[in-house]
């Protein structure tokens, strides 16, 4: 079985290494990108297995990002993460095609068995 890859999208340095941490203790393989048009760059490249996207980027936000992900007709999940605790949020996520909907502070066991659905390894 091959390795899975996962794409943080994620501007906050801090929470780049955090997210890229978790997931490669458990034997993801991560990139990473510190904003949407270099994050869209490196999953139209080479498709990742799932995007882990922060909703609340500069410029083009997380939203924006995702829509146009699911508008090339990628099939690859993604994972919206927001600091915004309002349920339009999550909504909104949602409109735009996003597959998974989690508040930050994340909650590292909820965030590992998420990603672990996502990726169909239960």
């Amino acid at each position: 079985m091959r390795v899975k890859r996962v794409l943080i999208i994620e501007d906050d340095r801090f929470n780049r290494r955090l997210y890229r941490d978790l997931l490669e203790a458990e034997g993801y393989e991560v990139d990473l990108a510190a904003n949407a048009p270099d994050g869209l760059a490196q999953a139209e490249a080479e498709p990742p297995d799932l995007v882990v996207m922060d909703i609340g980027l500069p410029g083009m936000n997380g939203l924006e990002a995702t829509r146009v992900i699911k508008s090339r007709g990628a099939r690859v999940p993604v994972l919206v993460i927001s600091a915004h605790a309002l349920a339009h949020h999550e909504a909104q996520a949602r409109q735009v095609g996003a597959d998974e909907f989690l508040r930050k502070p994340l909650r590292f066991p909820e965030f590992q068995q998420v990603v672990r659905r996502m990726l169909g390894l239960h």
